[in-house]
């Protein structure tokens, strides 16, 4: 079983997912932009965090961090001439939490450089500069983006998706549809200028409008 959003809820489809998400290449439609890659970050405790890459920083997703100065880990792809450039921040800790933000909120967000980065299809990215600032070294593989598994589900929004991979099937909890039990993997598809909250991963934030907002950075 995997997990979908669409319209701001999740919907449980009933197709358990071996070996991670299941995925067939997204394919764009009239007045729509192909999604060709994404980023596959994994985090510490085994998940994998999939992140498309869409125009200028349209997709930006939070890994949330539970102690310290710093509240998350922000990652910002965005596609240039058929390669990956990603920005990365660290997030400081505020007064607000990160889940109770807005899209443009946790864009704004006071931050610390954590490096930028370039890399074409099938390879693979240390994301080093949050080692200088005392945070884990995060791996990231740039790969295919692919849709959602085969059984004609479809979205409006460019059937680009954030979603994390477990390393075991765990249980998750929607308030819509109940208890789904043995879920390997969770697909959300944010609303332009929402975030969603990936249970496992963190947040994804999709911007209203294709242009990249910049952070305030601390000092």
């Amino acid at each position: 079983m995997t997990l979908f959003q669409a319209g701001g809820r999740v919907v449980a489809l009933g197709a358990m997912l071996l070996g991670g998400l299941q995925v067939r290449p997204q394919e764009a439609t009239p007045n729509q932009l192909a999604v060709t890659l994404k980023l596959a970050v994994s985090l510490p405790d085994g998940s994998v965090f999939n992140i498309p890459a869409i125009g200028d920083g349209e997709m930006a997703a939070v890994v949330l961090l539970r102690e310290g100065r710093f509240a998350g880990i922000s990652l910002t792809p965005d596609m240039r001439a058929g390669a990956v450039h990603l920005d990365v921040a660290a997030l400081l800790a505020m007064k607000k939490k990160l889940p109770e933000a807005t899209c443009d909120e946790v864009r704004r967000w006071r931050s610390e450089d954590g490096g930028s980065y370039d890399a074409k299809e099938n390879t693979s990215l240390l994301l080093s500069g949050l080692g200088r600032i005392g945070l884990p070294v995060l791996k990231v593989r740039v790969l295919p983006a692919g849709g959602p598994p085969p059984g004609g589900f479809r979205h409006d929004s460019m059937m680009a998706f954030c979603g994390c991979e477990y390393p075991s099937p765990r249980n998750i909890s929607d308030p819509d549809t109940g208890m789904a039990s043995g879920v390997a993997g969770a697909i959300y598809y944010p609303q332009p200028g929402k975030c969603a909250q990936i249970t496992g991963c963190g947040q994804c934030c999709r911007a209203a409008a294709r242009t990249r907002v910049s952070p305030d950075h601390a000092k």
